[in-house]
């Protein structure tokens, strides 16, 4: 018997014992429960500077409130004001000014027991910590293009303390509730940015009590929850935070109420969480594991009747989640060989890895999923087609899959990190494809840092890699293809193309969307035909929820989103 089955069948027996019912909204005394509770994988850090990681954002949104922030219920995906109530851009896209709201911090020591008003000041400070390469957070380039930020990111390099004195020529705080930020070159995404936690406001006189190292743990916020209690690799407890601003107007003796208590729990593995949502332990399941979908997903791709008898809803929704299979552009026999880069993607069986991930992702035919605007909605040139394929590998100079240096099959590597085996077996099957055209894969697992290393030093050949859209404009992903974000930056295939840079440029800055759309479908072509990837999936969320939770909306941007859920009181 398979683990995949071993699995399925744990599952029914739990369903079986457990019987109907995920438990109702009353606890054991009859009081409501007013507690959400989900599972995330692990949290290292809450400070905005280093919120590179999804299940680190989730957690920050519920505490730091940014400037603008997303409209919940619009789609397609609009901005709302947050703590910016309102704001005016100059005719040439260059000037952003910023008129705050009244708000305040959490209590914390670091206020000596005042009551703290978030200011225009604490955002130019915020935003100069990422610049700050004493901090070394990850967030540089979301400020490097206001005016001023890379003298201030270069003076902080080689000392032990940066000046934060110094001023930035594009980020001034007119006064305590208005912000002006003046941008180097226009940017059609910088109010997407903007809702971004990296961006949110950092009081001074929390690095003062805690230092640059200290908001890992006490990070001081402003926004819809404050952080109770962290116990790391256990769990994270929030309480509601009565200072918050969107708070106001909420009738809190409705029959459906905010949650009071958000409880992030730790639990890395998928079974693990899996039994936890059916034990009434978890409300919330952003993702159902491969080994589980038989179980819980009908023939017809619709939730089990098992599951609807126990009061949990199943929610469908595409993601901006990208996975591809890069190619190091600095290797001696892919980089220079575009027609073998051209059949390994012609090679790639996409019907076989979308029944191995059971309805969980669908192929791209771009470098990004098909639903985000300006996104290419044409065949890839390149999808599966093994005579194609076969065809292409002789033109690059290996007729059968032999390498005519040596007489043998061309032998190529595949680097993972932090192999599961889910991944093992999905990397077994991409080598079954390319045996089909005479290529062995190899597979190199690595830890998660050291495959990164191995790519920043561009010794990796291929590599297995995602990436999320950090918003929905098409740029998040187009920056993956740029010469200037060469490793370590986001374009890890190292691709260079004068032609890509131009129209990227031009598309981030024109005011045209008739432009901008010629841009990328310009960009998407070149990049397409050159093949810096193999092209895998976009994945596909299946969350399941808790009855119990009302007024839940599937999102691609889901940071924070806890704060409009709402509980039966009664």
């Amino acid at each position: 018997m398979t683990r995949r089955r071993w699995l399925g069948a744990a599952c029914a027996a739990a369903l079986a014992f457990l019987g109907a019912g995920c438990g109702g909204d009353a606890t054991d005394g009859g009081e409501v429960d007013l507690t959400f509770r989900r599972a995330q994988p692990s949290i290292n850090t809450l400070d905005p500077a280093h919120g590179s990681d999804t299940s680190v954002n989730s957690a920050m949104s519920l505490i730091f409130q940014p400037l603008v922030e997303y409209d919940y219920t619009a789609r397609p995906y609009k901005l709302k004001d947050g703590a910016a109530e309102r704001w005016e851009v100059s005719e040439d896209g260059l000037v952003y000014t910023f008129h705050l709201r009244e708000a305040y911090y959490v209590d914390d020591p670091c206020f000596g027991g005042a009551r703290r008003q978030v200011k225009a000041q604490d955002f130019v400070y915020g935003w100069k910590r990422l610049a700050d390469r004493n901090v070394g957070g990850s967030g540089e380039w979301l400020v490097k293009n206001i005016k001023g930020m890379t003298a201030f990111a270069e003076a902080s390099s080689g000392t032990d303390s940066t000046d934060y004195t110094i001023e930035v020529e594009g980020m001034r705080a007119l006064d305590d509730r208005t912000l002006r930020v003046e941008l180097k070159t226009p940017s059609n995404q910088f109010l997407w940015f903007l809702t971004m936690c990296y961006m949110a406001p950092v009081p001074p006189e929390a690095v003062a009590y805690y230092g640059q190292r200290g908001l890992t743990d006490h990070p001081v916020g402003a926004g819809p929850y404050k952080l109770r209690e962290w116990r790391r690799n256990y769990e994270m407890v929030f309480d509601r935070n009565p200072e918050w601003y969107g708070w106001q107007g909420v009738d809190f003796n409705a029959d459906e109420v905010p949650f009071e208590t958000i409880r992030y729990l730790i639990v890395k593995d998928a079974s693990t969480q899996w039994l936890m949502l059916l034990t009434g332990q978890l409300d919330f399941l952003e993702q159902i594991d491969r080994n589980n979908m038989d179980i819980a997903i009908d023939p017809d791709m619709g939730l089990s009747p098992e599951l609807q008898a126990r009061g949990i809803r199943l929610f469908t929704s595409p993601t901006l989640k990208v996975y591809y299979l890069g190619v190091n552009m600095d290797d001696p026999v892919l980089g220079g060989n575009r027609k073998l880069r051209q059949a390994l993607n012609a090679a790639f069986d996409t019907e076989a890895w979308e029944r191995y991930y059971r309805g969980r992702v669908e192929a791209l035919n771009t470098v990004a999923p098909r639903h985000l605007p300006d996104a290419r909605q044409a065949p890839f040139p390149y999808a599966y087609d093994l005579e194609k394929a076969r065809r292409l590998l002789a033109e690059a100079g290996y007729p059968g899959g032999i390498d005519p240096k040596t007489g043998k099959p061309l032998t190529l590597t595949v680097e993972v990190g932090n192999a599961t085996q889910d991944t093992t077996e999905s990397m077994e099957l991409l080598a079954s494809f390319y045996a089909r055209i005479g290529i062995k894969l190899e597979l190199s697992v690595n830890t998660w840092q050291a495959l990164l290393e191995k790519i920043r030093l561009r010794k990796a050949q291929l590599f297995l890699m995602g990436w999320v859209g950090d918003y929905p404009d098409l740029e998040t992903f187009m920056q993956l293809f740029i010469s200037r974000n060469q490793s370590p930056g986001p374009n890890r295939s190292n691709y260079v193309n004068a032609e890509v840079d131009r129209l990227y440029d031009l598309a981030v800055s024109s005011h045209d969307p008739a432009v901008v759309s010629r841009c990328w479908e310009g960009v998407q072509d070149i990049v397409l035909e050159d093949c810096p990837w193999v092209l895998l999936h976009y994945a596909k969320d299946f969350s399941l929820v808790n009855e119990r939770v009302r007024n839940y909306l599937p999102h691609n941007f889901p940071y924070g989103m806890e704060k409009h859920y709402r509980v039966r009181r009664r």
